[in-house]
């Protein structure tokens, strides 16, 4: 069975943390590879401009919940 990430923490908001932290990591990675591979090729510039998007969505997601911590 997988551990419940959500009972590893003392209050929803330090999830929620965790979580929005996790997401804009995941985000900003997924926008270095894309640079990489645009270089190449083998990714085209709407994928990096939709990726560039997420990643600020993903930031600020995570400056709204450190604000509300």
């Amino acid at each position: 069975m997988e551990p419940n990430p959500a009972v590893e923490h003392e209050t929803t908001l330090e999830h929620a943390l965790d979580v929005a932290r996790s997401n804009a990591k995941e985000a900003k990675r997924l926008l270095d590879d894309a640079l990489v591979k645009r270089q190449s090729g083998e990714v085209n510039d709407d994928r990096v401009t939709q990726l560039q998007g997420l990643l600020d969505l993903a930031n600020e997601d995570l400056k709204r919940v450190t604000r509300e911590q």
